[in-house]
């Protein structure tokens, strides 16, 4: 947890990014529900379209950044260089305008926004699968706690059968209270046939709106991320790290045209 950079929470407003999937975007949530979102297509490039989208909110409800709460951001697992734009624009957001960073987990989102979507119920526990591309998953077990997704195991990285081993495990525990998430089902259908029948499949995205809601908690229960030291979440030990790339993406946060005087960040005390 940090707070140094916390601004105090009477601001209603938080701002969240979500660039693990191809289908990103951003939100803007007021007193934890969202007021509006921009999804961006597949295909779409995180790092010319991302930014730009929130600065666009921001305009439209006439805010700067420092009149928000706090920014929350899915920082992984996922896409590597969508999460290495997201991370870096929510970091060099949240250090700018001095308000509070959350991060949250790219896969708990996608739990969250099942339950959102009505695919997944009070008590449930959803199993979340991403594809990790080279015979790999992101899976992710969440209960849904109070409205919210609360994990039940850690996030990992193994192989599609092993994911599979682990949901028939769970479909023998939770029986059907068990939902599953996720474009990894979709991937791996062979593997996955016969195991999700029974559970039930829902190939949803992650919701910019979902990553707001879970960082708006984290921000009122005072469990915010350092700036300077938070990193995207790979899981996976070949993930490499281009400081270069994310040097760049911090810079559009005063590069970005829309607005340009609400996104013109100095550094602090002339650092």
């Amino acid at each position: 947890m940090h707070t140094d950079h916390a601004r105090a929470p009477s601001s209603p407003w938080l701002l969240a990014l979500e660039s693990s999937t191809p289908f990103g975007g951003a939100a803007l949530l007021r007193d934890g529900a969202c007021v509006e979102a921009i999804r961006l297509e597949e295909g779409l490039r995180h790092g010319r379209e991302l930014v730009s989208s929130a600065a666009r909110l921001l305009e439209r409800h006439g805010l700067a950044a420092a009149d928000l709460r706090g920014a929350a951001v899915s920082a992984g697992p996922g896409s590597y260089t969508g999460l290495r734009v997201g991370v870096m624009a929510a970091k060099a957001l949240a250090y700018g305008a001095g308000i509070a960073l959350a991060c949250v987990s790219s896969l708990e989102a996608l739990a969250q926004t099942a339950a959102a979507a009505g695919a997944a119920a009070e008590g449930d526990t959803v199993f979340a699968l991403q594809d990790a591309r080279r015979d790999e998953v992101y899976a992710g077990e969440y209960r849904i706690q109070g409205g919210f997704a609360v994990a039940a195991a850690p996030d990992a990285a193994i192989t599609p059968e092993e994911a599979a081993a682990r949901l028939r495990a769970l479909r023998e525990s939770r029986g059907g209270r068990l939902r599953c998430a996720g474009g990894g089902f979709a991937t791996y259908g062979d593997v996955f046939a016969g195991a999700v029948d029974a559970a039930g499949a829902a190939g949803c995205g992650v919701d910019p709106a979902a990553v707001g809601v879970l960082g708006w908690r984290r921000l009122a229960r005072e469990e915010s991320a350092d700036p300077m030291q938070a990193q995207p979440v790979y899981l996976r030990r070949d993930a490499g790290v281009d400081w270069r790339h994310d040097h760049l993406v911090a810079n559009t946060w005063s590069a970005t045209p829309l607005p340009a005087k609400r996104f013109k960040f100095a550094p602090r005390n002339g650092r």
